[in-house]
């Protein structure tokens, strides 16, 4: 698989450099996409441009050359009066290909011709002047066709460019930035690396922690069983455990989206309702290890829970906020949270009937105010 590298630029003008730039590429072993090229594919009943702007998007670099050409117009602004009104800045092809790449987030190299970037700065100090010239016809750039040059280079000027004089700048440019992309790359690859290393160290070490506290509970629990104490001191963290990851729960769906008087608090034990015999009692699909459960996603969304999350919980909800939203993503975080560190105590007599009453006391603490 050959990185596809877009080359952006108005075409007579520039087609030398053009083609000196899709050798270069070819002999770096990637894949150079140009429309004079043929790889560019052209799809059937569209205008040609929106095309180009397409395969823009399945490429992972672009470069983009400006000179004293602005462009044909992209078909959406291809309008002969939009284009003579100086006022309105249209949008050329080249231009539009640049916004789509740096939509795509994709790296963009862009090369100016040092001609252009000299009358571009000329520009810049006298625009207002230059703009009633221009306009009245009485003024000409040596080596720019269209104001709306010195406009793309407003736009793109906020992104490291290059001023050139010849293509060997452009060549050496480049050899120096892609050589620096992959010395990051590698850079990454070898902190990966040790990344992967500190958690396997990690995961060692809470696998040996979790056996020394299976002994040190069974001894504990050996000793504490003569005295009668074992059941209470579990039960106890077991509600510190619930009283903590309950507060997480409601923080985690609501937010600030439902605030109410001490007057109407009696909207607390309904949502703990909802909550609890809707979402949390549900059956889910899930992972299970010898200690907690998770939501098994691929399962969870492929089915019909998420209409019935939907219809049961969300729908019901929004019955005391009209503008409550909770994202899928939270729905997920908080049945972890549920399974994995609330739901494990209930082998505990009365944990699960605690867990209602905190969990509703929380979403009053949390949701109303006092007056």
């Amino acid at each position: 698989m050959k990185p596809r590298i877009f080359i952006s630029s108005t075409y007579y003008d520039l087609k030398y450099i053009r083609n000196n730039i899709e050798r270069f590429i070819i002999q770096y072993g990637f894949e150079p996409v140009l429309f004079e090229s043929g790889n560019v594919y052209f799809q059937p009943n569209k205008d040609l441009d929106m095309s180009c702007y397409n395969e823009v998007k399945q490429c992972h670099m672009m470069i983009l050359l400006i000179g004293g050409r602005y462009g044909a117009p992209a078909s959406e602004d291809n309008n002969q009066d939009y284009i003579s009104n100086y006022e309105k800045n249209y949008i050329s092809i080249t231009r539009k290909e640049f916004r789509e790449a740096n939509e795509s987030k994709i790296p963009i190299f862009i090369f100016i011709d040092k001609n252009v970037q000299a009358e571009y700065y000329t520009y810049i100090k006298n625009k207002d002047l230059y703009r009633q010239l221009v306009e009245n016809d009485k003024f000409e750039f040596a080596h720019v066709d269209d104001i709306h040059v010195f406009e793309f280079i407003e736009e793109v000027k906020n992104i490291a460019f290059y001023a050139f004089e010849k293509y060997e700048d452009i060549e050496k440019y480049l050899i120096n930035q892609w050589s620096s992309m992959f010395y990051e790359y590698l850079i990454s690859l070898k902190e990966k690396n040790e990344a992967n290393k500190i958690l396997n160290t990690v995961s060692d070490l809470q696998n040996v922690s979790e056996k020394i506290n299976d002994m040190v509970d069974s001894i504990g629990k050996k000793i504490l069983d003569d005295s009668g104490e074992y059941e209470n001191i579990i039960k106890t963290q077991n509600e510190k455990q619930i009283q903590f990851y309950s507060n997480k729960i409601v923080e985690k769906l609501f937010g600030e989206n439902l605030i109410w008087s001490i007057e109407e608090n009696t909207n607390t034990f309904e949502i703990a309702e909802i909550l609890v015999d809707n979402l949390f009692d549900y059956e889910y699909p899930v992972l299970s290890d010898d200690k907690s459960e998770k939501i098994d996603l691929v399962r969870f969304w492929d089915k019909e829970y998420e209409e019935k999350i939907y219809e049961n919980v969300i729908k019901k909800l929004k019955k005391f906020d009209s503008k409550l939203d909770i994202s899928k993503n939270s729905i997920i975080e908080v049945l972890n949270t549920y399974l994995s560190k609330i739901k494990c105590t209930f082998n505990v007599n009365g944990s699960k009937e605690y867990f209602k009453a905190i969990l509703e006391k929380e979403i009053n603490d949390y949701l109303c105010i006092p007056f």
